[in-house]
């Protein structure tokens, strides 16, 4: 009986020293959407994930949990315990901007950044008929007039169009819409003078039946080299929405390297970068350190931004 307890001693010793050194990871990674299945961010979100289940040698697993613009799914996942298991893929300007406007359950210093993989492609737009090429092109016949109507899908883009408004001193009255593919409708049908989308325009201006009168980001859109970027045209503000991959704050060591890995290689794998054109978004990678200079950059112009349209 005494060999017998030390036999079984031994070997409960084994087996808890093996799973001390087992290695990252042991069981699957869930990635938890912050929007509905079907848009963009999800499947870009289940692109990524087969890539990156095959760099891990683990299932990963989808889940949508849509809500408040992507702030339910972030605020659950800043809660949870930082071992990789668990990770949010979301707009960036949820992380970013969102916080500096509404108080919500988290803020940009609760994650930890694994990835961002793949660039909205922003725009504003306007019907061939206005004559306009670029965004000073509108401005320009907007100060002749009482004023123009620009659709609008978020409250980012109403700060940025106050700002252009505010900066060449003319009355640009921004109207709500359900979204891009309404935006799109409403400036296709002539009942608003320009808009704002994220990238429902995309085919309509390749085809020639919208105009994009700037690019929002930082640099110009991939698929529309010839548009011009806000900052181009003179104003000092942009708008970059990324599809972001962030994990609880305190990740780091094999999980945090791994994930990155993997998030690497799935970027660069073309079964992502041929939806990620498919989708007109663009293909930009980041992770590291310089995800995390981005992240804060992006955090510094939403504030200098917030300043300069506050009353």
């Amino acid at each position: 009986m005494k060999k017998l307890f030390l036999s079984s001693a031994l070997a409960l010793g084994l087996i808890s020293v093996s799973n001390v050194n087992a290695a990252w990871p042991e069981k699957p990674v869930v990635i938890t959407v912050g929007f509905g299945a079907g848009g963009t961010t999800d499947i870009v979100a289940r692109a990524v994930g087969e890539v990156v289940s095959k760099e891990l040698g683990q299932p990963v697993v989808i889940e949508n949990r849509p809500g408040a613009g992507g702030a339910v799914a972030s605020t659950a996942i800043s809660k949870m315990k930082p071992d990789g298991y668990n990770l949010v893929a979301t707009t960036s300007t949820t992380i970013t901007l969102d916080p500096l406007i509404t108080k919500l359950g988290f803020d940009a210093d609760d994650f930890t950044y694994v990835a961002a993989i793949g660039q909205f492609p922003e725009a504003y737009i306007a019907h061939p008929d206005k004559g306009w090429k670029t965004l000073k092109d509108a401005t320009a016949a907007a100060a002749e007039t009482d004023g123009m109507t620009v659709a609008s899908t978020t409250t980012l883009d109403r700060m940025v169009t106050k700002y252009i408004a505010k900066h060449d001193g003319v009355e640009l009255s921004a109207v709500p819409t359900k979204g891009g593919a309404e935006a799109v409708t409403q400036v296709l049908g002539g009942h608003l003078d320009m808009g704002y989308s994220s990238g429902a325009y995309f085919p309509q201006a390749e085809s020639g039946d919208l105009v994009a009168l700037a690019a929002l980001a930082d640099t110009r859109i991939g698929g529309l080299p010839d548009v011009p970027t806000l900052k181009e045209q003179g104003y000092d503000v942009s708008s970059v929405n990324l599809v972001l991959f962030a994990a609880p704050k305190g990740l780091s060591g094999e999980a945090y390297e791994k994930l990155t890995e993997a998030f690497k290689k799935a970027g660069e794998d073309p079964s992502v970068t041929e939806l990620l054109a498919k989708r007109s978004v663009d293909a930009v990678r980041l992770t590291g350190e310089d995800l995390e200079q981005t992240i804060a950059d992006h955090i510094e112009g939403y504030k200098r931004l917030i300043e300069a349209t506050s009353e």
